[in-house]
């Protein structure tokens, strides 16, 4: 099998998303595997790859986003708030299954917290109050079509599911001898 394969698969997939999502930015927003990408990476790549090749990926599929902004500091906040998620994921490297999908969950928290947090900061949409906070992280900006919940949701919905498949895929399959295989060898 050749070795690049899994790396061409997750940039397809990213991309993929990236192109449907600007297609149909209000139907599942912000159901990517980009942020499953960053914790996948902390456990399964060795060394400095689990960061590079997220960091990567996301720096090729980025243009093919929607409702980015020009605004330097939003583009940190999402570089922060995946860094936050790589790191999450490397501290959770060696557990098991179960708490793995759980700690997925948590870095959609995490990602969503942060990113939040920093649209509260620079968006001068919100009033820089603890109401404002919360409608950034909950209600998002007056007259949105989508609450930010609802993005919370499809991350949180999203990581759990490409987590389970990119850790799924690392899993080897016993061989299954075949009866005529088995017959030919036993001769």
């Amino acid at each position: 099998m050749n070795r690049y394969l899994p790396l061409a698969l997750i940039i397809g997939l990213l991309i993929a998303f990236r192109v449907v999502g600007s297609f149909f930015p209000e139907t599942l927003p912000n159901f990517s595997p980009l942020a499953a990408v960053f914790f996948c990476g902390a456990l399964l790549a060795p060394g400095w790859r689990g960061l590079a090749i997220p960091l990567g990926v996301w720096a090729i599929t980025f243009p093919l986003g929607v409702g980015h902004t020009a605004n330097p500091m939003d583009f940190a906040t999402t570089l922060s708030a995946l860094a936050a998620v790589f790191f999450l994921g490397k501290s959770l490297s060696g557990q098991k299954f179960p708490t793995l999908l759980i700690g997925s969950a948590l870095s959609a928290l995490t990602f969503h917290l942060i990113t939040c947090a920093g649209a509260w900061i620079t968006d001068p949409l919100y009033a820089k109050t603890l109401e404002g906070l919360y409608q950034s992280v909950w209600a998002g900006p007056l007259g949105s079509k989508i609450p930010s919940w609802v993005f919370l949701r499809n991350l949180t919905a999203a990581n759990v599911l490409f987590t389970g498949l990119f850790l799924a895929a690392q899993f080897r399959l016993p061989k299954v001898a075949t009866p005529v295989l088995a017959f030919a060898k036993s001769r």
